[in-house]
């Protein structure tokens, strides 16, 4: 009698259910994000400084600063320092246009109707 329950496999389980798979395309909902807070740049003081007025502008900065401690550049690196900051201001415009992109691309997916925020409102 043992032999005969063994062989008999697995035909005394009950059959499996048939499952049946189904692709459904859902649509997300992603939320627009609030834009980060403006640059908030603190000021800066250069000074032109020559052997002639040299004398004059340390004793006005150690007066003004404490201590007679300043940096200088050459007017080249002062340039290169212009052109690296006209680079930044592209690359940061260039983004916020990517980001009007992406902002408009969801809002007409989500709701079918064309955007309204154009790249000239987010450079005010």
């Amino acid at each position: 009698m043992p032999i005969l329950l063994l062989s008999s496999g697995c035909s005394l389980w009950p059959s499996l259910k048939k499952i049946s798979v189904q692709t459904v395309e859902a649509k997300r909902i992603i939320p627009l994000q609030n834009s980060p807070r403006p640059v908030d740049m603190n000021n800066m003081h250069f000074w032109i400084v020559t052997e002639q007025n040299f004398e004059e502008f340390k004793t006005k900065f150690t007066k003004k600063n404490g201590s007679f401690l300043f940096y200088s550049i050459s007017v080249r690196d002062y340039e290169n320092l212009a052109l690296n900051m006209a680079e930044i201001k592209r690359y940061i415009e260039q983004q916020k246009e990517i980001i009007v992109y992406y902002e408009n691309a969801i809002t007409f997916q989500q709701t079918g109707e064309k955007p309204e925020k154009k790249l000239k409102e987010i450079k005010k």
